[in-house]
């Protein structure tokens, strides 16, 4: 199984790194940094559409064979899940809520997964959310994990937002987007989108709902778009201010990953350095 992107430092491994992986509905990621924060490895699979999640084991466990540098003693291990199905919810609340109710509420029917809850406590706020129990199992068995949590329970820490700010994280055929209004967290959603014209509409409505004005906020990108693709000529049209991240200057990288735009892979550095 060949990784859609493989980065690599020439440097053989001197001491046992840190794994960070990130999961999503769209594929999974692997950044191995060693102690002195230089990235020596990024893998990068995505999963084939309409992937179902027997499917998405098998992936995984393929990936994790077919790549030594997975097979390695790591220190520590710290998972990320990206999965949709997660809403903030406030602590004042959180004693006496049914999560199970609440997560269908929002996304529907919860049958074979966990519900897990991360405490946000710097926003005073829980993200809850499901984990597929099938690849919780796989990770388990692959990896001893030394920290679990989801995307939506880092994104606030990555940036010390001021002003009115959008955060995009974009994937194939999905982002997920974090609004800032006067320095103060708003929302955290993930949106599925067929047409680019998707994409402006839902950050549009999130402007709207938020009173933010799409001349003013900036909107800041991450993943998997660049600035010829469809989808970035349709924002273009209605946000004046865009923005593409850069890689955090924490960490030393592998020559080759010049190779390509640092917002592909922006936001997993910066979420390493929060985990």
């Amino acid at each position: 199984m060949e990784p859609t992107f493989k980065i690599q430092a020439d440097e053989n491994l001197t001491d046992k790194p840190n794994l960070i992986i990130e999961v999503s509905t769209g594929g999974i990621t692997y950044v191995v940094i060693d102690s002195k924060n230089n990235c020596h490895t990024l893998l990068c699979f995505h999963f084939p559409p309409e992937t179902n999640l027997e499917k998405m084991a098998l992936f995984i466990k393929m990936s994790v064979s077919t790549q030594p540098v997975l097979q390695e003693s790591f220190n520590k291990v710290s998972i990320i899940y990206a999965y949709p199905k997660a809403i903030l919810f406030p602590h004042a609340l959180i004693a006496d809520v049914d999560k199970k109710a609440v997560l269908e509420l929002v996304h529907g029917d919860i049958n074979d997964d966990y519900i897990r809850t991360d405490f946000v406590y710097k926003q005073n706020l829980h993200i809850l959310y499901v984990v597929p129990k099938l690849l919780d199992s796989i990770f388990s068995y692959l990896f001893s994990a030394d920290n679990i949590t989801h995307q939506y329970s880092l994104l606030p820490d990555l940036l010390p937002f001021k002003n009115d700010h959008l955060y995009c994280i974009f994937g194939n055929n999905f982002f997920t987007v974090q609004l800032i209004k006067d320095g103060c967290l708003q929302a955290i959603q993930s949106f599925s989108f067929s047409v680019p014209e998707d994409v402006a509409y839902y950050l549009l409505q999130l402007c709207t709902s938020y009173g933010v004005s799409a001349s003013v906020v900036l909107l800041q990108i991450n993943g998997m778009i660049d600035n010829t693709s469809k989808i970035y000529e349709e924002l273009h049209k209605y946000f004046l201010q865009i923005q593409f991240s850069t890689l955090p200057a924490a960490f030393v990288y592998p020559e080759n990953i010049n190779k390509f735009p640092s917002h592909y892979f922006s936001h997993l550095f910066s979420m390493a350095l929060c985990v």
